[in-house]
């Protein structure tokens, strides 16, 4: 059977030249919108506490798995890297999971796929997070482990150097080999022209090259502290039991006199509109990006442009 769909272009070249009165061809009105019915939902019995420390402690208990998830949240990302190079949040967010004083490199991956459970990372323009799902009974362990990597985290030349290999080829593997990989890479400096949010969260090859290993340490002391930190912990516990587990693991971990650096710059309003033209090896067709200025997150409006 021949395929006889048409597109709205030929359908409309149809209706222009059918000569039927417009009456025939206009379309029905649109149908009064149905009462949208409310939703009761019951609050997330959610705890918040802040450790002496500063560590922030959110949690969330729940009877109906008997699995728990751990997650701790850093507010550091790539508009935090250093003037010069870009990446290193990114590069911390692979080193956090080499050795400590007390664990060998890849521990993580012992303590969470080998009791059946998982975990990951990822890191933004604002955060770099940690994330693990592991059966309830493992949870005192999981917490060691988290507060041991931040307090203990051996920054060395040969985790140091690597890391950066692994991050250089992950750079080379998603950025420069993906046919598209360049203009997704670069859409960030032309959405913002003051702002660090411009720079690309994965970096740069020559910076990262650049990179040493005081430059490093230096970035890891500044923001892996308790005071910049947020344990997220949902799942199947007794929560004075978490809380007893939490002082004594995360309680302890002294926090830097030292203020933390935040980014002031403020994105001035766009002048006028701009337009690129950008050039790539191995893009089998071209491609068209649009990018427009939307209202922040929390912003009223924000929703209905996502």
């Amino acid at each position: 059977m021949p395929d006889i769909r048409l597109n709205r272009r030929h359908c409309l070249a149809l209706l222009g030249s059918s000569g039927l009165p417009a009456t025939v061809l206009a379309a029905p009105p649109p149908a009064a919108p149905a009462a949208v019915a409310a939703v009761s939902l019951a609050p997330l019995p959610l705890r918040e506490r802040r450790l002496a420390n500063g560590l922030q402690v959110v949690s969330v208990a729940s009877a109906l798995s008997s699995s728990v998830s751990v997650q701790v949240w850093y507010r550091v990302g790539g508009k935090d890297d250093p003037v010069g190079r870009s990446g290193f949040a990114h590069l911390f967010e692979h080193m956090m999971f080499k050795r400590t004083r007390y664990m060998p490199n890849e521990m993580f991956d012992r303590l969470t796929e080998d009791v059946g459970g998982q975990n990951n990372a990822f890191t933004a323009e604002d955060v770099t997070a940690y994330q693990n799902e592991v059966p309830s009974n493992h949870l005192e362990r999981l917490l060691w482990a988290e507060a041991e990597r931040l307090a203990h985290l051996q920054v060395d030349q040969g985790n140091f150097d690597s890391e950066r290999k692994v991050v250089i080829e992950e750079l080379r593997q998603r950025v420069l080999a993906d046919p598209y990989g360049r203009l997704f890479n670069a859409l960030p400096q032309y959405g913002f022209e003051q702002h660090p949010y411009r720079r690309p969260v994965i970096g740069n090859e020559a910076e990262l090259n650049a990179a040493t290993l005081d430059d490093v340490q230096r970035f890891h002391s500044t923001y892996y502290r308790p005071d910049n930190a947020l344990l997220i912990v949902v799942g199947d516990f007794d929560p004075p039991q978490l809380d007893a587990w939490v002082d004594r693991y995360f309680g302890r971990l002294a926090t830097p006199s030292a203020p933390i650096p935040r980014v002031s710059t403020a994105e001035l309003p766009r002048a006028q509109d701009g337009r690129a033209t950008l050039h790539a090896p191995n893009v089998p067709l071209p491609a068209v990006a649009l990018l427009w200025k939307a209202p922040p997150a929390r912003h009223a409006d924000a929703a209905a442009l996502t």
